[in-house]
């Protein structure tokens, strides 16, 4: 089956506004309600799109440079996961699209920086994806940390194995 992010007419348009000539698509992490990690070349982007209903093309975009990401983390719920992009400077690059920033549309987190994915999902798919985030940005700055946080296990921080 299609991926659905690609079916998404507010993901694409938030895409087609938040990305710059040139550009190409790594590959996504898609989250719940839309909600989306895109991998491009220099940096990702974190889509949060609005309502289908009331404003299709609405939503967040937030751009972190592969350089600025010091770690990403995975939390654990009973269901789902939240993947999270800590940054050592993150401040809003001012991509947010629409009519305002959407705050009242229930599955718009307050974090710019993290989308819900589900856990069959993340396990399933994902996993992969989250590595080569973390090699990009490793490769991107002089990130000091080795621990990248990744885990999909019961604990919320990955543990280092035999260092």
């Amino acid at each position: 089956p299609a991926q659905s992010w690609k079916s998404d007419r507010r993901v694409r348009s938030l895409l087609k506004r938040n990305m710059d000539e040139g550009e190409s698509i790594r590959f996504v992490i898609e989250g719940m309600d839309g909600q989306c990690i895109v991998a491009l070349d220099k940096r990702l982007l974190v889509v949060k799109p609005g309502s289908a209903v009331d404003e299709p093309h609405s939503g967040l975009t937030t751009s972190i440079p592969y350089s600025d990401i010091s770690n990403i983390s995975v939390t654990e719920g009973s269901s789902n996961r939240v993947i999270k992009i800590h940054t050592s400077d993150y401040q809003p690059t001012g991509l947010n699209t629409g009519q305002g920033l959407p705050e009242s549309t229930f599955f718009l987190s307050d974090d710019p920086t993290s989308i819900p994915v589900a856990k069959w999902t993340l396990d399933s798919k994902y996993r992969a994806h989250l590595l080569e985030l973390s090699e990009l940005a490793r490769e991107a700055g002089e990130t000091p940390q080795k621990s990248t946080g990744i885990s999909s296990n019961s604990s919320t921080d990955a543990q280092p194995k035999g260092e």
